[in-house]
This record gives C-alpha cells, structure tokens and sequence, in this order.
C-alpha cells in the first residue's frame, strides 16, 4: 500500500469509524445510567429563565410561557427573561399579545441597533445582565419541559457539586410525517446519552448545552457571561468554565427540543454548529490545555470539538479519489479489511439507532427509513460542513438564524445535485476498471447526494 491510499483510506474509512466507534461506546453507558434522588425540604433558590429570541412565532412564545407555568418550583422565585432581536413593529405586537401566566414574573426586552452585538450568545450576554437569579437556564423559545424538569436538574447539581448542569434532550416535531425528524429525534437522543451522560460518567468533561442548562450565577460571575463575538454560546462559556476548574454535569431531567424537519432547518443548524464547534477550538485552546484536567481529559474535550472533522476529511477525499477515476489505473480503496471494519463500526451504529428508535415507538420501518433520511442529508451537506469549519478561523463570521420548523428553497440543493452526478460518474468509472471497493463506496457515496436532491423536491412541491 503506498502513502497515497494509505492516506485515502485513513480519512475514508479509519478516521470516521474510530469516530463513530467512539461515541458508540459512551452511548452504550450513557443510555444504561439513570439518577434517583429524594426531595427533602430542601430550599430552591431564585431563577432566571433567558430566552433568546428571533422571527419566532408569538404562538410559541406564549407556549414556552404556558410550559413554564406548569413547571414546579416557587414561582416567587422564577422569572423569564425574553431577549427579542426582532424589528420594532414586531416587538410591539408581541408585547400586545403575550399573556404572562399570573405568579410568573416575565421580562421583556428588545435589543435596539446599538446594543446588538453579536447573535444568540450576545443576547444570552444582555439578559443574564439584566437577570437576578442565584440560577440561570438558558432555554430555546420552542423548548418545553416536564413538570420536575427543573426540580430534578437542581438535586442533581446538588447532590454531585456541581457548578453548572445540563438536561437531557428529548426532540420532538410539529411535523408528524417527517423522516427527517424522526432520525434527528432519536439521533438527538444517542447524542445527549454518548457525548453528555457517557462521557460524564466517565470522568470526562462535558459542555453545557445552549437550550437546558442550569447554571450557578457564581461560576458566571467568575468566569464572565457569554462572549457576544461567538458563535456558539454554549461550547465557549463552557471551555471558559472548565479552564476555571468549574464542574459542569450531565443528568436525567429532562428538555424537549423541537428538530429541523427539513432540510433547509437542517443544513442551517448544521452548517452553524459545525463552524461554531471550530471556532471555540481556534479560540479556546489555550484555556482547555491550561485546564486542571488531565491529559486524557484534555484529548476528549479537542476530539469533541473536532467532531465534524471526519465528515470534512471523508468528502476532501472522496473529491480527490473521483478526480484520480479519471486517471489511471488506481486503486485507492484496496483494503479489504478497512472496508470490513467501516462496514462492522457502521452496523453497530445501525443497531444502536434500531434499538433506541424501538424504544422511542418507532417501528421497523419508520426506523429505517428515519436512519436512512438523516444519513443521507448529513452526508449530502458535507460540502458545506467543510466550508464552514474553514470560515471559522475568519474574524468576522456570519451565519443563517432560520426557526426550525420553517422550509424554504436553497441553490445549496443544485450544488449537492452536482457533487452527486460527480461522484456517480467516477463509481461508475472505478467499476468498470473492476476496482470494486472504490467503486461500491462511492457509489453509496452519491447515492446521499442525490436521494438528498429528490427528497428535498418532494418538500418544496
């Protein structure tokens, strides 16, 4: 094997299945651990919700309000912060019809031209600044939560010391036919339980989360709140806590998020986390390697924020071995047994998907089809995945605020349309040349690109 397929097969089939081997590993632990405690008299301190918010419906603002109502904890104590970035005649009109549920005290406020800095985190920066609370959640406006959500969430930063806690994500969507989102869901919930409860239970370090999490005003205080030039809020203040020697926990209360069940929704969320995750790389190593962690610690936490790595390496490589389809006679995937491991790694991650989507009501097919969907979209936007962890290191950043259950048309589409056409012509090349492993990868490979494209047709019909 010489360095050149060497190289090829390292970022095709190695990287990403180690990878995924990985997190299936912390999975596994993460869906077998469960937390019980026992309420005794204990005190609840005062609460401050912060809602950011933009071009959302006052529907489901009102919705968040109502879910809050519910939620136990002593509502002299609790108040919610709404952050709206909205134009002004909007703001007015949410003012108007937002009803406050009685006992709840509920602020409202509008960042104007000259305090707008930032994005979501300069506005979790504003209303933390406006905030009283001993507790601060940060909460999406579509976020909802069960009635001891916030009860549990505390008895567990209490019971381990911790300095900050994140809830457990449960997705949900408005849009019961979505594949899409049924895949998100039950991907959503393999995620929380590999990268949050896992790896807690292992004595990792694990990051807050930017919708459902707990923390103490103390531990913000020290370390300063949110930095308004970030991306992503909730890995930056976490990187920052972390170099503080603060402890941040994962537990079993639980928070539904709403999931993209398009592929705009999706693209737009994916594209931004993935430039955001790079971004608190480039800027947050220092603190991270100055940690009080060890250095195992210190390997996970730069192995998480590279994540979508992989994702970028496998579509680099794929480009340039399509373009050698053309030359030669090459033979880049001749590793039978690379090729069986990646085939084994992804099985197992199959059976894990199955076995939580069973016991998320899923049947058989639903679940399959669901596997297949957000497979496919997540390869699809690859491309972008790529370019966006390369915009990271740019000083000045901008990405897409688009509400996750809205659609829309994108020229994205014709581009993955392209890319899928490429990557056919040179499967098709490869077999020919009865290079079979190439050429069956890369088929797979195109086949994401253009399922993507004609799913996405049927959804803007």
């Amino acid at each position: 094997m010489n360095s050149f397929d060497f190289a090829m097969q390292l970022l095709i089939f190695l990287v990403p299945s180690l990878l995924l081997l990985y997190q299936f590993i912390f999975a596994r632990i993460g869906l077998r651990t469960e937390y019980v405690f026992n309420e005794n008299k204990i005190q609840y301190p005062s609460l401050s919700i912060i809602v950011p918010t933009k071009g959302e419906s006052i529907e489901t603002i009102q919705g968040l309000l109502d879910n809050l109502n519910e939620v136990e904890w002593d509502k002299g104590k609790l108040e919610v912060i709404i952050v709206s970035d909205d134009n002004e005649q909007y703001f007015n009109k949410m003012l108007s019809e937002l009803k406050p549920p009685n006992g709840i005290e509920v602020k409202i406020y509008r960042r104007n031209e000259k305090e707008r800095e930032g994005y979501k985190s300069g506005a979790l920066r504003y209303g933390y600044l406006k905030s009283s609370g001993d507790l601060i959640l940060t909460l999406d406006v579509d976020a909802r939560l069960s009635k001891d959500s916030l009860k549990k969430a505390y008895l567990h930063m209490l019971k381990f010391g911790c300095d900050a806690v994140t809830m457990k994500w449960i997705g949900y969507s408005k849009n019961t036919y979505s594949f899409l989102a049924k895949g998100i869901m039950v991907s959503t919930m393999i995620a929380d339980s590999a990268i949050l409860i896992g790896r807690d239970r292992a004595k990792l370090k694990v990051f807050p989360v930017g919708c459902g999490t707990i923390f103490k005003r103390s531990a913000i205080e020290e370390v300063g709140p949110w930095d308004h030039r970030m991306i992503q809020d909730d890995l930056e203040i976490g990187a920052r806590l972390i170099s503080k020697g603060k402890r941040i926990c994962s537990s079993n209360s639980v928070v539904f998020v709403e999931v993209p069940d398009n592929f705009l929704a999706f693209y737009v969320q994916q594209t931004r986390w993935a430039m955001g995750s790079m971004e608190v790389l480039s800027r947050r190593l220092k603190p991270i390697l100055r940690s009080k962690t060890n250095i195992f610690q210190k390997i996970d936490m730069i192995l998480f924020l590279l994540q979508y790595l992989p994702i970028a390496f496998t579509f680099i490589a794929s480009v340039i071995i399509s373009v050698y389809a053309f030359f030669g006679n090459l033979n880049p995937l001749n590793s039978i047994y690379l090729f069986a491991f990646w085939i084994i790694v992804l099985s197992l991650y199959a059976f894990n998907f199955l076995s939580v989507s069973k016991e998320a009501g899923l049947k058989l097919i639903e679940s399959l089809r669901a596997l297949g969907k957000v497979s496919a979209y997540t390869v699809s936007i690859s491309p972008f995945i790529t370019i966006s962890l390369f915009l990271a290191f740019r000083k000045n950043r901008k990405y897409i605020v688009t509400p996750k259950g809205k659609s829309g048309k994108s020229n994205v589409i014709y581009i993955i349309l392209a890319f899928g056409i490429f990557f056919l012509s040179a499967s098709i090349t490869y077999l020919m040349k009865s290079d079979i492993i190439t050429g069956l990868w890369l088929l797979y490979y195109s086949l994401a690109y253009l399922f993507t494209f004609s799913s996405y047709k049927d959804e803007v019909k």
